[in-house]
């Protein structure tokens, strides 16, 4: 492990993503357009236990468990250029001890990969100390310092859902007009991947068309400062697309979108194999952010964590599983009729996922990463049909899978649920829009 003395990570560069605008969503019949004096003292070292070579943490992490608000603690945030070691030493802190704490940490936190804009917590007292870091949005690391140990719990912070419903009228692109309605971008290319299942933004989109959406947005109850470099998680639970001839009306339901009947709302392949992402580069000519001149991208890219969870985007056998040149880690499914689906950039595969392996759609196939000639953290996917190439978001082979049972009774309950929201929203007046509060999540409740 690196002794912690390089400088705090930069935050990234992402593949920079080509307005939709700019990728044919533009309307075709249209020509419009913070250090109080530490305490000096340091903290008694104890040397790692090690067997051979191989370092055992004398602590494992607890299982999660909601968190109390911290108390008496001191925010120190990281600045550009600065190291971890060197912002802990104005604590009284030395080289050493940070080096403890990263050992315990290895594995939730690495604290060489903290990026500028992050906050600790802080309390130190004369034979103790507690170093408190935010994992993953609402997720806080808690490391305790007493009788030479660090003791390492992980804690669920509290949150709060707001609601955001959005209704607009288009006027010369669903992207354009949405974002000057303050819907965020990220909602937005959801709600483009979504719908992209039954319209054509090409030929289907015009002038007076109506957009609508509703989102959650997840926010801390708690320890605000902690979390507050982190961008919040965003859902859109609630899509309508309406023009002369259609009115799609897709509900979020167990993580995916469905149509009013029970009926999976995508193709037969997912066009977005992993949750949470943002669609952060599209197919066709684009001038290469490793290479620098301009090519054929072949696929679509996504944005999202380092570990984040690939699917297998339809029911397939691995075809290959290995490092693939460019590409890096990568996996390639052949599916039904014709079809492939490649997984590039991977961090790492999932277990028992090699040539031959049957997969079923949604299954766990491997982890975004940055390797093979990758400029950030990304997902590149790309659908091939014997063997030419498709752009993914043209696909319109929509699944045959439907609810059916208790998960259909259980469905239609929870559309007819939603009605009063639905109706109150389509009555809002284009580039109208409403904020509220849903109330605090059942952990809290």
């Amino acid at each position: 492990m690196a002794m912690l003395l390089v400088a705090c990570a930069e935050p990234q560069p992402e593949e920079v993503a080509e307005s939709p605008a700019e990728q044919q969503l533009q309307l075709q019949p249209l020509e419009l357009e913070r250090d109080d004096a530490a305490a000096a003292f340091e903290l008694p070292v104890t040397p790692p236990v090690t067997s051979g070579t191989k370092k055992i943490r004398p602590v494992e992490l607890a299982a999660t468990t909601i968190a109390d608000p911290l108390t008496d603690v001191s925010f120190a945030v990281l600045k550009r250029g600065q190291t971890v070691t060197g912002l802990l030493s104005k604590y009284g802190f030395k080289a050493r001890d940070v080096y403890q704490l990263a050992e315990a940490l290895d594995g939730y936190v690495n604290l060489d990969k903290l990026q500028a804009g992050a906050a600790i917590a802080i309390n130190k007292q004369k034979d103790t100390a507690q170093i408190s870091l935010a994992a993953e949005y609402a997720e806080r690391i808690d490391a305790y310092y007493e009788d030479g140990v660090w003791n390492v719990s992980k804690h669920q912070v509290p949150t709060r859902i707001e609601v955001s419903e959005h209704a607009v009228q288009i006027n010369h692109s669903l992207y354009g007009n949405a974002a000057e309605a303050d819907v965020p971008g990220d909602v937005i290319n959801s709600a483009l991947l979504a719908l992209s299942h039954f319209i054509d933004f090409q030929r289907q989109v015009y002038q007076g068309n109506r957009f609508e959406v509703v989102f959650e947005r997840t926010l801390v109850t708690q320890d605000e400062l902690l979390f507050a470099h982190q961008q919040t998680p965003l859902q859109p639970t609630y899509l309508r697309f309406k023009n002369d001839e259609d009115d799609f009306r897709l509900y979020r339901y167990e993580q995916s979108f469905y149509l009013e009947d029970g009926r999976l709302a995508e193709s037969f392949l997912l066009k977005t194999p992993l949750n949470g992402a943002r669609l952060s580069s599209h197919y066709g000519q684009r001038k290469h952010p490793v290479l620098g001149y301009t090519r054929m991208h072949k696929g679509i890219d996504f944005g999202a964590p380092e570990g984040t969870p690939i699917m297998a985007a339809g029911n397939g056998t691995i075809k290959r599983a290995d490092w693939y040149g460019s590409y890096g880690n990568a996996v390639v499914i052949a599916h039904a009729d014709g079809y492939e689906t490649l997984y590039a950039h991977l961090q790492g595969f999932a277990n028992d996922i090699e040539p031959g392996q049957r997969v079923k759609q949604g299954e766990v196939i491997g982890y975004l990463g940055n390797t093979g000639l990758s400029q950030a953290r990304h997902l590149h996917y790309e659908v091939y049909r014997h063997g030419k190439i498709v752009n993914p978001l043209n696909l319109k082979k929509l699944s045959t899978e439907r609810l059916s049972g208790e998960q259909l009774a259980q469905f239609i309950e929870h559309v007819a649920s939603l009605e009063e929201r639905t109706l109150r929203l389509a009555d809002l007046a284009g580039g109208a829009s409403s904020t509220y509060a849903e109330g605090l999540t059942a952990e809290v409740q």
